[in-house]
């Protein structure tokens, strides 16, 4: 007799098979999402510093770029901010009328991140947009961020207006 359709068998193996290789997949799914978190991190840090430049030349005003709730130890923490502001001082990460763009870390949750021991705030210059860093710094590792996976990120501002983001 001719039957259409599959026995309970044959499902049960089918089931099986796709069990044992969702397992095998599901470590390279965190991976790819712990690599796309970091990725973005450092997107959303540049487009800041990028924006932050661009805002002081076009002012023609001093743009301060505040790390808010980092340290210069490295800590596991979604309580912290980058905020581009006018203003020389931030303490918190609310918005004001003087804040030009803000990167929220709740967004970017699970990093062990850490700032530069000297650099909580950099002004950057109004003519060039450059950041004023100390004498006889050329560049400074500004912020460093770890993932789950222990994958390193160094965003690396240098004095001619860059930003470099090293994997």
């Amino acid at each position: 007799m001719n039957k259409n359709g599959f026995t309970l068998l044959e499902l049960i193996i089918v089931m099986v098979v796709l069990a044992i290789v969702l397992a095998a997949a599901t470590p390279s799914f965190h991976g790819l999402i712990a690599r796309n978190k970091m990725e973005r991190t450092v997107t959303e840090l540049k487009g800041l510093f990028i924006a932050a430049k661009s805002e002081a030349v076009m002012r023609n005003k001093e743009v301060y770029l505040h790390t808010v709730g980092l340290t210069d130890t490295k800590t596991v923490t979604d309580d912290w901010c980058v905020i581009a502001t006018t203003e020389p001082t931030a303490n918190n990460c609310t918005t004001n009328d003087n804040t030009l763009y803000i990167v929220d870390g709740h967004s970017l949750s699970g990093l062990n991140i850490k700032q530069h021991t000297d650099y909580a705030s950099i002004r950057l210059d109004p003519i060039r947009g450059w950041p004023n860093l100390k004498s006889g710094d050329m560049e400074i590792d500004w912020m460093i961020f770890k993932n789950v996976t222990n994958k390193k990120v160094t965003i690396r501002m240098v004095r001619s207006g860059k930003i470099i983001a090293i994997f």
